[in-house]
């Protein structure tokens, strides 16, 4: 039986377009965010900002992640500390917090037993020298001082340091002399006094005490939250994402009573803590204020943007925040306003291509 040479080609064009197509299908991942929980392929990237939004969460409509006992903050610090999360030193995720680093800097200021190293080093807590500021030892002064005994008058008698006859009463007031025995022994000698001795400090009672003083920032006083995403316009689905990177904990300028400025305490991925909430759906939840009965998850609470976040600051060649590029707390808050209706104009204006 002869085979037709266009079936064989046929057949062989047909594998070598199934081949193609199969590996056109495969993504190349290292073109994709890594930090992305849901990344888009670069390729079908039109347009792309980096955003950074400030979340307060004692304002209303971010209450919901700051209920009594479910702050959103007490659950990322306890899963970083059980080694369920990694802690970072700043958004980019790059060097890793370990838990004494992440303890250290949940410590409140100045409740901190003993001195730091720097005033250590400056002589703080050293006894103050006694040579006069020259170096040399001081000599001691011995000044021996008379004994002196009140004769019942009020006037001081010296007293003889001289050794007298022991003398007894015969009964007729007239004190006789008492001869010493022969033989008999010296008198003993004063006792001396008993010496104070110093008994050194037990280590592991210092220690003890220097835990009991080192206090931590609770969950509820920890307030204040940084996210940073990327504001997306994707070609192929013709639609914006805002993909979320990371999120910091900040302290608050108000517990910072040290220097009174917002400092990073440590920053997560956020592809980590969405596998972290949707790991135990009830117990990661977003209080539903109107329907305690549908309370939802913090992953979902996410995508769905319930929370709200004033941006303060957008990719910039100077990594300027509004504040500093406009030179002042209130130009600032206007020009973010501004910004985040751009965004909108800016998706608007997509559709008419």
């Amino acid at each position: 039986m002869r085979i037709n040479g266009k079936v064989v080609a046929l057949s062989i064009v047909s594998l070598a377009l199934g081949a193609t197509a199969a590996q056109a299908q495969e993504r190349d991942e290292t073109k994709m965010n890594q930090l992305s929980a849901r990344p888009i392929d670069d390729q079908d990237i039109l347009m792309k900002k980096a955003l950074w939004r400030r979340v307060d969460l004692n304002e209303k409509q971010n209450l919901p992640m700051f209920s009594k006992n479910n702050e959103i903050t007490r659950y990322l610090l306890e899963a970083a500390k059980a080694g369920l999360l990694d802690a970072y030193v700043n958004d980019s995720c790059v060097t890793k917090l370990t838990p004494e680093e992440l303890h250290k800097k949940l410590l409140i200021p100045n409740q901190v037993a003993g001195l730091s190293a720097e005033e250590i080093a400056a002589g703080f807590g050293q006894p103050a020298a006694s040579d006069g500021g020259w170096g040399d030892a001081p000599k001691k002064e011995e000044i021996k001082k008379e004994e002196t005994v009140d004769d019942g008058w009020g006037t001081p008698v010296k007293k003889d340091t001289k050794k007298t006859a022991v003398v007894e009463d015969d009964g007729w007031g007239t004190p006789v002399k008492k001869a010493p025995k022969k033989g008999a022994k010296a008198a003993a000698a004063p006792a001396e006094a008993p010496v104070d001795t110093v008994v050194a400090p037990d280590p592991f009672d210092q220690q003890l005490a220097a835990i009991t003083t080192e206090e931590e920032f609770f969950p509820d006083q920890l307030s204040l939250l940084e996210i940073k995403e990327d504001w997306i316009f994707d070609k192929k689905r013709s639609r914006p994402y805002f993909d979320i990177q990371t999120v910091t904990i900040m302290l608050p300028a108000d517990q910072n009573t040290s220097t009174g400025l917002e400092i990073p305490i440590a920053s997560f991925k956020y592809k980590d803590l969405d596998r972290l909430f949707r790991s135990d759906p009830k117990k990661y939840i977003w209080y539903n204020t109107v329907n305690s009965a549908q309370h939802k998850n913090l992953a979902d609470a996410f995508d769905l943007r319930l929370f709200y976040g004033r941006i303060t600051k957008y990719s910039n060649p100077m990594d300027k925040s509004f504040i500093d590029i406009y030179k002042g707390e209130k130009q600032g808050l206007i020009k973010s306003l501004q910004y985040e209706q751009e965004l909108l104009e800016l998706e608007s204006s997509m559709w008419e291509y």
